[in-house]
């Protein structure tokens, strides 16, 4: 036996091994037990059970055919279409060998075993199929994290172009960037406070979202000169509040501390609305509001505001006045730069799409 074999992990992921013999249990545990970590159920019914309780550490199952309560091919037909990629052995008599090959593809089945066993050929069986399954989950993990690099480039694009949606529109506005950064920060705090079940992208529609993403720049660029057209900071923050309102957040009231307002509300809508604006939610009417809101953060922005999200229950956020002066830069250096430095806040908000 070659080193390379020696050193494989052969206990990463686990064994379930179906038997009404006991046995023949002790005779495959006492065969494989020290290179294998195997896992027994006694039938179909009860592997079933053993099978949902362990369901993420199993690599491998091996079932008899003929038991009490529930068959081998029952039991597996009902994990096949969940759960593909277990590879399935059956193991079964000879004179149930031509029932066995017409249940493979009922079951999902990977190869089958007479009795008695070979044990030198099961036993590489075991091996083989112990590697296989390794090595493809290690290329689905590869594959994940090649989407989520895809996913961040999508994403980056996405919050680029609502950034440059002034300088596309003619409309001068300055910090829009920070704004939307601003506003993404929001939402992304809002769903660690109180996420909302699975948020994961799943086979989008990369054409569908790029039109979308054109409809929701438009929008902004539509939206923006009315959000700007407030003279100053106490004025553009009062339609930020009235634009939350609009959204259905509840209890919102607003307070004066020295140099700062501080708008609290009871209910939270920012991470329904970065789902609108990152294209998790579809509703129109929602999206719309999104963009409003995120025209009025604009708005605070140019007029020298800065947002910060303060943590407690509903949605929080402080507003105070920039006290530097500022600084020379194209919209479009500006946008790469946040683009750049808040690379974590990408791959944050790409977790909510």
């Amino acid at each position: 036996m070659s080193n390379e074999i020696d050193s494989y992990d052969y206990q990463r992921y686990a064994i379930l091994f179906v038997d009404d013999e006991p046995n023949t249990r002790k005779y495959f545990r006492r065969l494989f037990g020290e290179k294998f970590r195997i896992l027994e159920a006694e039938d179909g019914v009860h592997a079933l059970t053993v099978f949902r309780q362990h369901a993420n550490e199993i690599g491998i199952i091996v079932t008899d055919q003929r038991m009490p309560n529930e068959t081998g091919v029952g039991f597996l037909s009902k994990i096949a279409d969940q759960y593909p990629d277990i590879i399935k052995i059956l193991s079964t008599a000879y004179s149930d060998i031509d029932a066995a090959i017409g249940s493979v593809n009922e079951g999902g089945i990977f190869r089958y075993m007479t009795k008695p066993w070979d044990i030198p050929q099961l036993e590489v069986t075991l091996r083989r199929a112990m590697e296989f399954f390794t090595v493809k989950r290690e290329r689905d993990a590869l594959l994940g994290a090649k989407m989520q690099a895809m996913g961040n480039v999508l994403l980056s694009t996405r919050l680029a172009a609502f950034a440059l949606a002034p300088v596309c529109a003619g409309i001068k506005c300055n910090r829009a960037a920070e704004a939307i950064a601003s506003f993404v920060q929001a939402g992304v705090a809002g769903r660690r406070a109180g996420g909302d079940g699975d948020s994961g992208l799943h086979a989008p529609d990369w054409g569908r979202l790029h039109a979308r993403q054109v409809s929701l720049a438009t929008s902004i660029e539509k939206q923006l000169p009315s959000a700007l057209a407030g003279p100053d900071l106490a004025v553009r923050l009062t339609a930020l509040v009235e634009e939350l309102a609009a959204t259905g957040a509840a209890g919102i009231s607003t307070a004066v501390n020295g140099g700062s307002t501080r708008l609290e509300c009871e209910t939270d809508p920012t991470p329904g609305l970065l789902d609108a604006l990152l294209g998790k939610n579809e509703d129109a009417g929602l999206a719309q509001a999104a963009v409003r809101v995120v025209s009025a953060f604009m708005a605070v922005y140019d007029a020298g505001g800065i947002v910060r999200r303060i943590r407690g229950g509903g949605l929080i956020l402080e507003v105070t006045e920039s006290t530097l002066a500022p600084k020379e830069s194209s919209p479009g250096a500006e946008t790469a730069k946040w683009l750049i430095d808040d690379e974590l806040l990408i791959s944050a908000a790409l977790g909510l799409l």
